[in-house]
């Protein structure tokens, strides 16, 4: 589950990076590669409002050069008429915004790097050079493929992100880059909704349960040659890795963000929790009920609830048919497990963060999560939504590697600035 509320949002640092209009270009492309490889359908694209014929065509040659460098199908010009949906619209603007602080937009076709033929390839190097960088190629217990990242030395302490259910890295990716001079950061995107690191199209789901998602964290650690690792979950993701710890001693320490637990009637639930966990319901039955929910999310109107930065992040697991039957699954059963037996498992040191104004995710399910914990400390952060606890700002980095540095304290709670 991520949160819909539209509105201005905060810088998401390095995610576009580049001065020229080719290696933003590039930037932005790598970062919707996850959403670029998972829809079937041709999609189109509509060049930035305001671009001279000439810029305009070199636009699209350097967009064509360069998701062929990526690897993903290519986008298709848009004609001035064409009525685009959701996704093609979240795509556009995303390209679109990566040009707004680059050279100016009007003079695009005379930069010496649009007509470059190798430029496309240079372009994509950097942009995969820092975190998230490449997928690679892991397999989960079960065989299931996954798409695993890492930034960081790899001799530095460990941090494993899981993050939202079904979410791009590409949302997680500001904590890959926070912490990557000071830990080794490690994550992966969830089994079944992305095209293999090695093969194309989306692999298949055997099992969505949240053992299995929780189990994907072992084998993260497996497939980096990671012993133990502090283990951060975000949203839906924490409730993986209260699983994960539940179930596994390498996991040494455990933070919660923002999460989104089963508590029966423990804890009270937002509007936005009990309507999503419907719609997912509805979604998981069946591949019909998911094509129409689907069709419901391809209207420009859905881009509406979204925060606009990230939108193309958060259409990925609506961007298909296929996509949406299989996130009610995978997220159906993060929001339907009870949580309330983990807590009494979990023996590690954690940190529970939220914050009042998270209307996504209750506030009072992170209070509860932290009280029945034996060795939690309970942060209440004076502002922040669901969303920006992606955001990794520096007051959220700091208490994340705050605890690390000495996780093993009393249960306390407190409430930033009291």
């Amino acid at each position: 589950m991520t949160d819909t509320t539209p509105g201005a949002a905060p810088a998401r640092p390095g995610e576009i990076t580049g001065t020229t209009p080719v290696h933003r270009l590039a930037a932005a492309l790598t970062d919707l590669e996850p959403l670029l490889g998972a829809v079937t359908e041709p999609l189109r694209v509509a060049p930035p409002p305001g671009l001279a014929p000439g810029a305009r065509s070199a636009f699209l040659a350097t967009v064509d050069a360069l998701t062929a460098e990526l690897g993903v199908p290519r986008l298709t010009p848009a004609a001035p008429d064409d009525e685009l949906w959701s996704v093609e619209l979240a795509v556009s603007a995303h390209l679109s915004r990566a040009l707004e602080t680059a050279s100016p937009v009007a003079a695009f076709g005379a930069d010496p790097e649009a007509a470059d033929p190798e430029a496309a390839g240079r372009a994509v190097a950097v942009a995969r050079a820092g975190p998230p960088g490449r997928p690679v190629a892991l397999r989960s217990h079960d065989g299931a493929p996954l798409r695993g990242y890492q930034a960081g030395a790899p001799d530095l302490p460990a941090v494993v992100v899981v993050p939202a259910v079904g979410m791009p890295v590409g949302l997680a990716a500001p904590w890959l880059r926070a912490l990557a001079g000071v830990r080794h950061v490690v994550t992966w995107e969830s089994r079944g909704m992305f095209a293999g690191a090695d093969a194309p199209g989306l692999p298949p789901m055997n099992r969505y349960d949240l053992a299995a998602q929780a189990a994907d964290v072992v084998a993260v650690l497996d497939g980096f040659g990671i012993e133990e690792a502090h283990v951060m979950g975000l949203c839906g993701g924490a409730a993986i890795a209260l699983a994960a710890a539940a179930a596994s001693p390498r996991v040494a320490s455990l933070s919660l963000w923002h999460g989104d637990y089963e508590l029966g009637g423990d804890a009270a639930k937002t509007p936005h929790q009990r309507d999503v966990q419907n719609l997912l319901a509805m979604a998981g039955r069946s591949p019909r009920n998911a094509l129409g929910l689907h069709r419901m999310m391809r209207r420009p109107q859905a881009l509406d609830a979204l925060r606009a930065d990230i939108a193309h992040h958060l259409l990925h697991p609506y961007a298909s048919a296929a996509l949406m039957h299989r996130y009610g699954q995978l997220n159906g059963e993060i929001m339907t497990t009870d949580c309330r037996p983990l807590l009494e498992e979990v023996r590690q040191p954690t940190l529970v963060v939220s914050s009042d104004q998270d209307t996504t995710a209750h506030p009072e399910g992170s209070v509860h999560v932290a009280r029945h914990l034996s060795c939690s400390t309970l942060r209440m952060m004076p502002h922040g939504n669901h969303l920006t606890a992606f955001d990794a700002a520096p007051a959220l980095v700091r208490v994340l590697t705050d605890f690390t540095r000495a996780p093993a304290t009393p249960t306390r709670h407190a409430r930033e600035g009291a």
